[in-house]
């Protein structure tokens, strides 16, 4: 059994990621040797548990999902000056080329953003920075940086034009910001990635966003325990397969300041950082859904549980639990979905446009995980 330790410093919460397997079936077959990689991307430690015939094979597939992973971050990344996003004039109200890639994340960002009432905004670019900055330095946002931030952002503010291929922004200063939605995304398209090579049995975790291909062998699914790092919140046992799981809140990832926690999961509506203890952890077939709507729940949770139905018919089907801590007694209160699940494992089903997928831990051997070649 291996533990994986997920949401790193560029996320916000210790999610423990548990998996149990054999390194060979019953019938010996040599083609159910765990093998598990681990790599530095999107600004965190990546991780990739796949099972294969043999190390060279293995380490042949592994280097495709790491390398689909940084393709992913060229176009994303908010601190690569040489990506798309940073790439982007900025002017307003002109037409700018885009990739297929971009427009797609665009595309389901904006979606996410409306169905949630902006509790998820891909226009925070400016917000992201400012409590970047006082995390960095301990001090809070004056009320005229956050105001200023906020004037330049909103996510009805940019469409896609041109059948897709175009963006335009209708306000000056607008930055996109996708830490709230890359990682899950890129953690199925690495599992998607392995799958195209004929590794099914395959799993990827980004940091605390994880993506789970078909069961090892011999297993009902991917053994996963969420520890939402929220003191006396029960403990979360899941077994996935073919599904995408997301865990935010702000357990590694915070600033405090006079007497208060402050999240570095902020309201874009507001441009303030959230100050209730609260985790969220969403599944679904859809890494980059997962992702955001573990983000939009830590801001708006419990009020958009009570609208889980509109939400799967707007973006798809997903299981959520939310659990915050009582300003008062400091006990946990827990709302969950109706079918948030003991178990979770299905047959595949054809990846979306946008979906991507993640990794996990050690090698076969028990060692240490290795950098493919």
């Amino acid at each position: 059994m291996t533990s994986v330790k997920g949401r790193s410093p560029v996320v916000s919460l210790a999610l423990v990621v548990m998996m149990a397997w054999l390194s060979h079936d019953s019938s010996g077959s040599p083609a159910t040797t765990r093998f598990s990689f681990r790599e530095i991307a999107m600004g965190c430690e990546v991780r990739i548990a796949l099972y294969a015939s043999n190390a060279h094979d293995a380490e042949r597939f592994a280097r495709a999902a790491f390398d689909r992973i940084h393709e992913l971050d060229l176009v994303l990344s908010d601190y690569a000056a040489s990506s798309e996003v940073r790439r982007l004039p900025d002017r307003a109200q002109e037409e700018l080329p885009i990739s297929s890639t971009l427009s797609k994340v665009i595309a389901q960002s904006i979606s996410v953003a409306r169905a949630t009432n902006g509790a998820f905004d891909l226009t925070a670019g400016g917000i992201t920075r400012i409590w970047r900055e006082a995390r960095a330095h301990g001090t809070i946002p004056s009320d005229a940086a956050i105001a200023a931030a906020l004037a330049c952002g909103g996510w009805n503010s940019l469409a896609l034009t041109q059948h897709g291929t175009h963006l335009l922004f209708s306000k000056q200063g607008t930055t996109l910001d996708f830490g709230g939605i890359g990682k899950g995304l890129a953690a199925q398209l690495a599992v998607e990635t392995l799958r195209e090579l004929g590794i099914t049995q395959a799993m990827c975790a980004v940091a605390g966003d994880i993506a789970c291909g078909d069961a090892p062998p011999g297993e009902p699914g991917w053994r996963i325990e969420i520890d939402c790092g929220l003191a006396g919140a029960p403990a979360q046992s899941l077994c996935l397969s073919n599904r995408s799981i997301s865990t935010s809140g702000d357990a590694e990832q915070h600033l405090d300041a006079r007497g208060v926690r402050y999240s570095h999961i902020y309201d874009p509506r507001t441009g303030r950082a959230v100050t209730r203890r609260v985790a969220s952890s969403v599944i679904s077939r859809d890494g980059a859904l997962a992702d955001a709507l573990a983000t939009a729940l830590c801001v708006d949770g419990h009020t958009l549980l009570m609208s889980e139905a509109r939400l799967r018919a707007t973006l798809g089907g997903f299981e959520a639990t939310v659990i915050e801590l009582d300003s008062l007694t400091g006990q946990p209160r827990v709302t969950t979905t109706t079918g948030w699940p003991t178990s979770q494992a299905s047959p595949p089903e054809p990846a979306a446009a946008v979906q991507t997928a993640a990794t996990a831990a050690s090698d076969s051997s028990g060692g240490p995980a290795r950098h493919p070649k």
